[in-house]
């Protein structure tokens, strides 16, 4: 029973990376678009949406955090034992520099995003 335990938090805390890169790439996205189109009503729109991408990739990463601890403390036992016992070394290693990579990005354009969405907001406070 613990073993699915572990295996289901191990698999969720892979998900939540895409997670993040998901909600980082669609708000950078957005703005970006937003900043083209130049309208109040776009930047409305997407001031509105972005809230709620923020708190799905908050959320990601807190469950990261907590799910990375019981991760580490079964990394040993049940994820390197089943790669090292089927000759899959590389592939896990190459899995997580993905994974990290593409959480690292997914903050990095939420952190671009997030610039903008100040800009947004002040041109929008000022042309009240």
């Amino acid at each position: 029973m613990i073993g699915i335990l572990v295996m289901m938090n191990n698999y969720f805390h892979d998900l939540a990376a895409g997670i993040v890169f998901v909600c980082g790439m669609t708000m950078f996205v957005l703005a970006r678009k937003v900043e083209e189109i130049g309208s109040r009503e776009s930047k409305e729109i997407f001031l509105g949406t972005y809230p709620t991408l923020v708190h799905i990739i908050g959320g990601a990463i807190i469950f990261m955090l907590f799910a990375g601890v019981i991760r580490t403390f079964t990394y040993k036992e049940f994820e390197w034992a089943n790669a090292v016992g089927n000759d899959q070394v590389p592939a896990i290693i190459v899995k997580h520099i993905f994974l990290g990579g593409i959480f690292f990005y997914g903050v990095v354009l939420w952190v671009k995003s997030h610039k903008k969405v100040k800009e947004m907001r002040k041109e929008l406070a000022a042309g009240r």
